[in-house]
């Protein structure tokens, strides 16, 4: 993970508000898509990769036994879960340490994409799960710098502009939907939530009125699939490869 810039006043993108329902949406998730079948009483293990402060490793540490490790220590909540401080961006644990994996908004903020990916492969067991979420590079409204359009930019001559303008926080990869899939489907089979997302937002706790709601859910599920390369955020679940 990057690290950011040191004394900025702004340091970081750490998000302080809607982590509960960024929790709650996980949780829904998981519990939609998770094969596990574990003896009574065991407590599947969770990395949760990106710690910020805390909140959302909280959430998750009500229903699984949750590790949580960043590069940097922004802690606010320290309760229902352990925490690790990297040093860099290989995971301290065993090979198939984890029965599930969240890498939260992480991915586009990492130098090497693929070490993030492979270290994911390394550390989630055979039969475990991961859950991925990064912003799509295609969306004309980039998230992190709150801007439109300059992130079509080569993301070096983005990040300087940002410089230039004093509004660098930290470096931010962006990924569109076929480079996410050229990478992911290396060693994973992915499974794609954003169609389902688009479709039934409070199913997945996302904040919109009830009649944008509506209105959504009247759009066939195929359509949002169809153009699941320009949705705005990609939420995906992963399942490794049989190796026979």
């Amino acid at each position: 993970m990057t690290k950011p810039t040191s004394g900025h006043p702004n340091s970081g993108f750490m998000v302080g508000s809607g982590r509960k329902a960024k929790a709650q949406k996980i949780l829904e998730i998981i519990s939609e898509s998770l094969l596990l079948n574990h003896p009574q009483g065991y407590r599947p293990k969770l990395l949760d990769i990106g710690t910020g402060n805390g909140e959302i490793a909280f959430h998750l540490g009500k229903e699984y036994e949750v590790f949580s490790v960043d590069i940097i220590d922004q802690r606010q909540i320290y309760n229902g879960y352990s925490f690790t401080r990297l040093e860099n961006e290989i995971l301290p644990f065993p090979n198939q340490s984890f029965d599930i994996i969240v890498s939260n908004h992480i991915i586009e903020h990492v130098v090497n994409a693929d070490l993030h990916l492979a270290e994911i492969s390394r550390l989630i067991r055979d039969d475990g799960l991961v859950y991925l979420a990064t912003p799509n590079r295609l969306w004309p409204w980039e998230v992190h710098y709150r801007i439109f359009f300059l992130h079509y930019l080569p993301a070096p001559i983005f990040l300087l502009l940002m410089k230039r303008l004093d509004r660098y926080h930290e470096d931010v990869f962006l990924i569109n939907w076929f480079s996410l899939n050229q990478k992911i489907t290396k060693d994973f089979i992915l499974i794609s939530f954003s169609e389902r997302i688009c479709k039934w937002p409070h199913q997945y706790y996302m904040n919109c009125t009830q009649t944008i709601a509506r209105l959504l859910s009247y759009c066939p599920l195929w359509l949002y699939r169809f153009f699941t390369f320009i949705h705005p955020t990609f939420v995906v679940v992963l399942r490794k490869k049989s190796k026979n």
